[in-house]
């Protein structure tokens, strides 16, 4: 060990003497004047930050900053290198380089968030400066502590205290500047953004080595590492400089690939020539001059010969091991006209156009996206995929986003990267940039008829990872071009297809409606033989009871229970015909929204109770069962007790007179809330019997007025008899009261079958009352 000190020593001594002759010859020392030109490196870097990106990003600002700091650490450094200098001058160098050293590193902290775009800049900022602060407290002495009062284990002095600390510092905030682009860098699957991040990376591995290398005791080494440290360091500060200032980044990848290839050709060329020197130089010793001679021509000829099929088998091996995804273009262009020349289909275009484009380059997630002009608003986009799966398959641009721009003029295909990194495409609207993102693309590919915008390939990344290359794009482009006129045939063709399924619709719905209206007139029809029956039954009814009454009168005395019954009589017929009046009436109201509803809270078990107690008679002549459940439990609605009673009075009716003699109808409700409406509480009644039920063709027209389901020969003027019926006015009253209190009507049945009785259930959905709610978030209500 005393050997190699002494050795060491030596050597330190040999080149002190050879930076003392060159400091004769430069007039200032050597390790100066490159530290120095390390300075001046610095102050270019800010001329190039400041043209290429000028003052007003804070990204630029950060940059500028951190060069600033750079140069002036620098010259810190040189100070303590600079031999004949004052004493107290290479300390203050010391101090002011590691308090640089100790902003610096906060500030590339801050700087790489931003280049991330990642949050927490400021509070990173924060702690950068809070440490700065103490540090500086402590080397000031600002607290005045006494090297004798420090009782730590790790220092005993001030100076080696701040040593440890910018040691933390420098340490902590480079590891985890470090470790963050690292997990960034490895979690990315774009090529071009991994490729910007690796730059980054780069640049930092160089400047955490550069600033270690000055940290270290140089006396140590056999060279001086400090010097080194400085290359190293302003090596990565180009590397940042180049990652902050440029958005079109050279592809690390694709370089070192080209390198290797370059490097294998050359040592086997080099072989080969080798080898030929050496045959020559062999043989020469024997033989004479022009022998010689002609042996090192032949052997010069048979080298050209060998050169081309030897480069173009290296040309294969380095393309098949060093790169992939190659493909012959012009092939690839051909072989796509021909594909897609005669397709018509737009589905089967984007199938094969997207298949055979991903095919040749290697990918396998592609999508064509339909433009329509919308209106002077912006476009709509529809995704159509060819390849993979899409979550999203609409949206709309604005008419000023720049995106869209960049698609209606552009030449070549826009990439993620340009729209996630350059600054005209950031002030996109955000819902327009998520939806990019959400596709995961890596290029679209415009494609123009005319001028106009009509549609974008979009393709996702390679398998290979590697970024589309210049010839891709050109490629892409002349694919755009090609598809082009067949796409516009494809829509046009699309949209006759469109157009005559909607006609087909329309027809289909005219046919229904024609259906509907020839039911509905039939039942109007119907209406006028069936009403004349209704109103005539009970003024027959009242004419001959008068006629009995007055031959009554004139044969005296008269019977008094005779007359009674003659009297109640003539009640009930002129009862039935002021109900066919009112039913009429009330039609007419619900028909032009007169129908007057004066609300009050109401029980829904009181509204049943008043609509069975009209059909008592009737369930006990005809031997039938009526259960309610649940409907005691319902919250109160706020209706028209007398609509309501009717509206119901008309469906239990129904019920009864489509259920035959022994069956049941059973009635049934709940409450629930529905979210939608702001947390609405509804009442639920169903009314269910096991009738005859509804034909599905007519669930829906009978709720029309004067529909009426059966033959018109089949009528029966009793109200609650078996398949009884009155002028088809019942239901139409029901669905228009229940609608006048905000609530729906619908029927539900499985058929109309009189023989297996499949029954029907109405539904009434009804709003409940809202129940005032206490501060204490209790319902307040009666004790």
């Amino acid at each position: 060990d005393a050997h190699r000190r002494e050795k060491r020593h030596v050597l330190h001594f040999e080149v002190e003497k050879v930076f003392d002759v060159t400091s004769v010859l430069l007039g200032l020392q050597a390790p100066v004047l490159l530290a120095l030109s390390a300075c001046v490196g610095y102050a270019m870097l800010m001329i190039l930050a400041v043209r290429r990106r000028g003052w007003h990003s804070a990204n630029s600002r950060g940059l500028i900053l951190y060069l600033l700091l750079s140069g002036l650490w620098t010259v810190g450094l040189s100070l303590t290198l600079w031999i004949g200098l004052r004493e107290e001058v290479p300390l203050i160098g010391v101090h002011a380089a590691a308090d640089i050293l100790l902003a610096m590193s906060p500030l590339l902290g801050v700087m790489t968030l931003m280049f991330l775009e990642r949050p927490g800049g400021r509070w990173l900022a924060l702690l950068g400066g809070l440490w700065l602060i103490l540090i500086l407290a402590i080397e000031f002495n600002l607290f005045d502590i006494q090297p004798a009062v420090l009782k730590l284990n790790i220092a005993s002095t001030i100076g080696e205290t701040l040593r440890i600390l910018r040691t933390i510092n420098w340490a902590g905030f480079s590891a985890g500047i470090f470790l963050l682009v690292l997990l960034d860098y490895l979690q990315i699957r774009r090529p071009l953004h991994r490729n910007r991040i690796l730059f980054w990376l780069i640049a930092l591995m160089l400047i955490i080595s550069g600033e270690t290398l000055t940290l270290l005791d140089k006396t140590r080494f056999l060279f001086d590492v400090m010097q080194v440290g400085l290359a190293l360091r302003f090596a990565g500060a180009i590397v940042l400089t180049v990652a902050a200032v440029s958005y079109h980044l050279p592809i690390l990848r694709t370089f070192v690939r080209q390198a290797t290839a370059v490097i294998i050709f050359t040592l086997v060329f080099g072989a080969l020539i080798f080898c030929g020197i050496v045959v020559v130089t062999s043989v020469a010793a024997h033989l004479d001059t022009i022998t010689t001679i002609l042996i090192a021509t032949g052997t010069a000829l048979l080298l050209a010969i060998l050169q081309q099929p030897v480069r173009a088998l290296l040309q294969r091996w380095t393309d098949r091991f060093l790169t992939s995804g190659r493909y012959d273009p012009t092939r690839a262009l051909r072989d796509y006209g021909d594909a897609i020349s005669n397709i018509l289909d737009l589905e089967t275009l984007v199938t094969v156009a997207i298949s055979i484009v991903a095919e040749a380059l290697g990918v396998r997630r592609g999508a064509l996206m339909l433009i329509t002009d919308r209106d002077e608003t912006g476009v709509d986009a529809q995704i159509m995929s060819g390849m993979g799966t899409f979550p999203i398959e609409r949206a709309d641009f604005s008419a000023k986003s720049p995106i869209l721009e960049a698609l209606r003029r552009g030449d070549m295909p826009l990439t993620q990267y340009e729209i996630d990194i350059l600054p005209q495409f950031r002030i996109a609207q955000p819902r327009e940039r998520t939806w990019l993102q959400a596709l995961d693309m890596e290029v679209y590919v415009p494609i123009r008829s005319q001028g106009l915008l009509i549609g974008v390939f979009s393709l996702g990344r390679k398998e290979s990872g590697e970024p589309y290359t210049a010839q891709d794009l050109d490629v892409l482009t002349t694919v755009g071009n090609q598809t082009a006129t067949v796409l516009q045939n494809a829509r046009l063709v699309s949209d006759l297809k469109g157009a005559n399924r909607s006609i087909t619709k329309l027809n289909d719905d005219l046919t229904t409606s024609n259906r509907r209206l020839e039911k509905l007139d039939m039942a109007k029809t119907d209406f006028i033989e069936i009403a004349s029956h209704e109103l005539r039954t009970p003024l027959t009814q009242i004419r001959g009871y008068s006629d009995i009454l007055a031959d009554v009168v004139k044969q005296p005395p008269a019977n008094p229970a005779h007359m009674a019954q003659i009297s109640q009589s003539i009640t009930r017929a002129g009862q039935r015909l002021e109900d066919i009046i009112t039913a009429m009436l009330d039609v007419s109201r619900i028909d032009s929204q007169a129908l007057n509803i004066h609300t009050t809270p109401i029980s829904m078990a009181v509204v049943m109770k008043i609509a069975l107690d009209n059909y008592t008679d009737a369930i006990r002549d005809r031997k039938m069962k009526i259960a309610a459940t649940g409907v005691d439990d319902l919250p109160p609605v706020q209706g028209d007790l007398q609509r309501l009673c009717q509206a119901f009075a008309n469906l239990i009716g129904n019920a009864i007179k489509f259920t035959p003699d022994g069956g049941s109808v059973a009635i049934s409700g709940r409450s629930f809330a529905e979210n939608s409406v702001g947390h609405q509480m509804f009442v639920e009644i169903l009314i269910t019997d096991t009738g005859v039920g509804i034909d599905v063709d007519d669930q829906v027209l009978i709720f029309e007025k004067f529909y009426r389901v059966g033959a018109v020969e089949l009528h029966s003027t009793g109200s609650t008899k078996f398949k009884g019926a009155g002028p088809g006015l019942g239901l139409p009253i029901s669905k228009g009261v229940i609608q006048a209190h905000g609530g729906k009507l619908w029927v539900e049945s499985e058929g109309h079958d009189e023989e297996r009785m499949p029954g029907s259930t109405f539904h009434v959905l009804l709003p409940a009352m809202k129940i005032p709610v206490s501060d204490n978030g209790i319902s307040a209500g009666k004790d």
